[in-house]
């Protein structure tokens, strides 16, 4: 009976080793490294509006590793706010634009008219640093955009993702230019590029402070002449938007690569989705997120979706399945993306939609870009005549 005891009380603290790790939070507190999800005084973070930029930066601190695809945290109390101290902030919302003026508009390019090169997109601007955590970094991600919409009060809010594609070019999701979105949100006015926190005019972390975004009017917004918006498949869910004015790349503005094939995109590979947590009926994040996910089972995602009467096509892919992880923590119309061994991010997919958020065995479907490769090629040369 002792040496039961003995043998219980070695299991017992084998497994608590296994899944606990002690660490110290930013405060200087001894705690333990667990899921985000496991620590409500972090997690409900994410709830303050507006993020303080100061808690932003513990929230980053605070990051521990990871539990498969979770972020985990030094869970601990936040610092205490004093609102005193916050400094003002611009709310996106609040932005007014006017209308584009036609002599603004920039002339055609003939690198307009496609996919920036493959030497010269998705280059990661963060060399060879370890991609962690959820909150990323400033540099992380520098094809990432806001699409803006003006609203029947003619303010401006921002509700879907895209992806720079090249200096004129924007890739999104059908259903973030027609339909539903013009009639609950509104017109696609602007494309905001460079953005990280939507609270502050400029974005610093560390001392470190980025270019402030470029704001450029929409000129042309197609979506594929396929998508019906009310077909609950979303077949053809993809669109491009045109800029009035071509951007100017730096280090926080750069466009990412578009997939030339789904070789490799194989079940449980490793793909990622970022942006502000906006999809149309979903919260939202003031800063830029991060998740990875796997890449689920195609035909085991058709059969759950037919349950649905929902037709999964082959120029749909699936991704996600775990339970609280999903694109819900990105914004519709943003990509899904992997990076390749030779360290090139690409486009492999746009966020399209998903049968609620985060249920357990339940994938979020996106639109494959392989598939409409040539559809955007030919849109790109023809909406540049």
């Amino acid at each position: 009976m002792k040496m039961r005891k003995q043998v219980l009380l070695f299991v017992s603290v084998f497994w608590s080793c296994v899944y606990s790790q002690s660490c110290v939070t930013p405060l200087g507190n001894p705690s333990e490294c667990v899921a985000l999800y496991d620590c409500p005084n972090l997690l409900n973070a994410f709830e303050q509006s507006p993020l303080p930029s100061r808690i932003i930066n513990f929230l980053r601190q605070s990051q521990c590793g990871f539990e498969g695809y979770t972020p985990k945290v030094c869970c601990g109390p936040l610092p205490q706010t004093n609102n005193n101290n916050e400094q003002p902030t611009t709310q996106a919302s609040q932005l007014i634009h006017n209308n584009i003026d036609p002599s603004q508009m920039d002339p055609v390019h003939d690198d307009d008219s496609r996919p920036a090169p493959r030497n010269m997109c998705g280059i990661d601007t963060n060399g060879d640093r370890i991609y962690g955590g959820q909150i990323t970094d400033l540099d992380e991600f520098p094809w990432m955009c806001l699409m803006g919409y003006r609203t029947r009060t003619n303010t401006m809010t921002y509700q879907c993702g895209g992806v720079l594609v090249n200096k004129r070019y924007v890739l999104t999701a059908a259903h973030c230019i027609t339909g539903q979105i013009e009639t609950k949100v509104g017109t696609l006015t602007t494309v905001r590029l460079g953005e990280y926190d939507i609270q502050s005019p400029v974005d610093c972390i560390d001392n470190n402070c980025a270019d402030p975004p470029q704001e450029i009017p929409v000129q042309v917004a197609v979506p594929h002449p396929g998508y019906k918006d009310k077909n609950r498949n979303r077949n053809d869910d993809i669109g491009l938007v045109m800029l009035s004015r071509r951007a100017n790349y730096n280090y926080y503005v750069q466009p990412i690569c578009l997939v030339s094939s789904n070789d490799g995109v194989e079940v449980g590979s490793d793909v990622y989705v970022a942006g502000w947590g906006k999809t149309l009926n979903g919260k939202n994040s003031p800063v830029k997120l991060k998740l990875g996910m796997p890449i689920f089972d195609h035909n085991e995602c058709v059969n759950k979706y037919q349950t649905l009467s929902a037709t999964i096509t082959n120029k749909q892919l699936c991704a996600g399945g775990v339970f609280s992880k999903d694109s819900c923590t990105g914004d519709s119309g943003g990509p899904l993306m992997r990076k390749r061994p030779e360290g090139i991010w690409e486009t492999v997919a746009v966020v399209s939609f998903g049968h609620g958020c985060g249920r357990d065995g339940w994938p979020g479907v996106y639109t494959s870009v392989a598939s409409y490769l040539d559809w955007i090629q030919n849109t790109m040369r023809s909406t540049n005549v």
